[in-house]
């Protein structure tokens, strides 16, 4: 009697165990269908904002004009976390594409505006610390960029290039 009584015992906990382990199946079944939509929307807008970068072509070298800053700038550099100060010793060129529509209105503004341009250039390296200039500068190049495209309202400046970049 004991034996038949602990077999019924041992088959209702197996069924029990059974039981639970489809609920438990059930539950992450319907969770892991949300990650993987979630996933694919996310690879979706990733595939998008890839396909805009892509469709900005590259402009030729010979449609590219440089002017370069002619004074080195010392700038002073956001406070890292313990608070210290940092300078960058940068020298900047402003490379645009000569086959731009703008640029035959905007070049030659470009040395008569050159202490708008180097405000731009401050406050763009004033919003980084050492560490962030030193490990991706081209950080701060696509945000002075972006600051000289708005300054301008134009976007024929197409990139900006640092000869000189030292950071104490």
């Amino acid at each position: 009697m004991k034996r038949n009584l602990l077999s019924v015992l041992i088959l209702a906990l197996v069924l029990v165990n059974v039981g639970l382990t489809v609920v438990m199946m059930i539950s992450v079944t319907g969770t892991n269908k949300k990650t993987a939509a979630l996933i694919d929307s996310i690879s979706m807008v990733l595939n998008l904002e890839i396909e805009k970068k892509q469709e900005e072509e590259p402009v030729p070298i010979a449609d590219l004009d440089v002017y370069a800053i002619p004074e080195e700038m010392t700038i002073l550099l956001k406070p890292d976390a313990n608070g210290g100060a940092h300078y960058a010793m940068v020298s900047v060129s402003i490379v645009m594409n000569s086959k731009d529509e703008d640029y035959a209105t905007y070049q030659p503004m470009i040395s008569q505006r050159e202490s708008l341009i180097k405000s731009e250039i401050m406050e763009a390296f004033g919003s980084y610390t050492k560490e962030e200039v030193e490990s991706d500068n081209s950080i701060v190049a696509n945000d002075i960029k972006q600051r000289l495209q708005d300054l301008f309202g134009s976007k024929f400046i197409t990139d900006i290039s640092f000869q000189k970049l030292v950071t104490q």
